[in-house]
């Protein structure tokens, strides 16, 4: 195990989701679909506690073990985007080679940017726990 852990508070689209390939969904009835779709809803917020509780329990664990856990600073945040720009841009590369529009796949990390936006947001706004969100929320 790590001796040391840092936490950085920004994601590029690290979110827990269930996914279902778009092509099954379309084929699915009606009925099954207003379910798919009800479930989906109902269980985001259930799910997205349910992880921050479990990140909870990791964390004690892994202090207990002796693992440190650095806080970065928002300086050293912006480090590590800046860092991480050349493989978002590999990755768009990789799906326009795919066939995919270089468009449309910056319009997918520019939606998932906003999406950690709003949901970082809301998690202020309820006072939803979390380890690694904005310090308002630890």
């Amino acid at each position: 195990m790590a001796c040391f852990r840092s936490n950085l508070n920004h994601q590029e689209g690290n979110k827990f989701y269930v996914v279902m390939n778009k092509q099954i969904y379309d084929k699915l009835p009606p009925d099954a679909k207003k379910v798919v779709d009800k479930l989906a809803g109902e269980y985001e917020e259930k799910f997205a506690k349910m992880w921050n509780q479990i990140d909870f329990g990791g964390k004690e664990f892994a202090v207990s073990k002796g693992v440190e856990i650095i806080e970065l600073a928002p300086a050293e945040v912006e480090k590590w985007k800046a860092a991480a720009e050349p493989a978002i841009n590999a990755y768009v590369q990789s799906m326009v080679g795919a066939g995919y529009k270089e468009d449309e796949v910056r319009g997918w990390i520019k939606y998932l940017r906003e999406r950690i936006d709003y949901r970082t947001k809301q998690q202020i706004e309820m006072k939803i726990k979390s380890i690694t969100g904005p310090p308002e929320v630890r």
